[in-house]
């Protein structure tokens, strides 16, 4: 049974949806504020996450950005009242994967989790990535080399999984600081060299000369799932 986590604190609301996606079969969950939300997220493991952007505690997008390394497969919608550009960009930006503007409709909402559920099953069926000798699995949080696990820290992890996730970008320092530390938390651009170096070291067959976790000069680094040495 999917498992759907609603992220509203508005009763209404969430009640209306919860009967809607109960009576169509799935297994729904409810949080009422960012860090109710975030740790529910982690318990319960949801498919697909409503999300409402001005949650009390941490806003949605922060939510999202704490979430998305995590669990990469995980389909999130944001709900909210405020309809700009401007949000909905800033929402893609932090990984969502689709916007409703409330008041919306029941049958409308089902409609879109319809379609997360479908996409999300495709997304998690290539969780597995490899790359070389390496392999990763994005939802079991596991790294292999040349069939040996890997031992990476939380953080490692979340950069990791980030650099996957936008595989051939070029993905700024403060991009990463932003994602895996928080914009709360004030750590310096050396803090995700000194990690990266460290990823490097335990995935590179020569982390002088890295060919997966490569550096974008002046901007941050890029993952390349493809290269390989001369």
């Amino acid at each position: 049974m999917p498992r759907i986590l609603i992220a509203d604190d508005e009763p209404a609301i969430v009640m209306a949806v919860q009967d809607e996606l109960v009576f169509e079969g799935y297994e729904v969950h409810a949080a009422e504020s960012g860090p109710d939300a975030v740790a529910m997220a982690r318990t319960v493991r949801p498919d697909v996450l409503l999300l409402d952007l001005m949650l009390p505690g941490t806003n949605g997008f922060e939510v999202c950005r704490t979430l998305r390394p995590e669990r990469p497969d995980l389909w999130i919608i944001m709900l909210t009242v405020r309809g700009q550009e401007a949000d909905r960009v800033t929402g893609f930006d932090a990984g969502a994967d689709d916007y409703v503007t409330k008041p919306f409709s029941l049958r409308e909402l089902v409609g879109r989790i319809k379609v997360g559920l479908r996409r999300a099953t495709g997304r998690a069926a290539t969780r597995r990535q490899t790359f070389g000798a390496i392999e990763v699995d994005l939802a079991a949080h596991r790294v292999f080399r040349a069939g040996e696990s890997v031992e990476l820290t939380p953080k490692e992890f979340e950069i990791l999984a980030l650099l996957i996730r936008r595989a051939g970008e070029a993905i700024t320092r403060d991009e990463f600081l932003d994602a895996v530390w928080g914009k709360d938390v004030h750590v310096t651009h050396r803090t995700v060299d000194s990690h990266v170096s460290s990823l490097r070291r335990k995935l590179e067959d020569d982390s002088d000369r890295p060919v997966h976790i490569v550096g974008v000069r002046n901007v941050g680094y890029r993952f390349d799932g493809t290269s390989s040495k001369p």
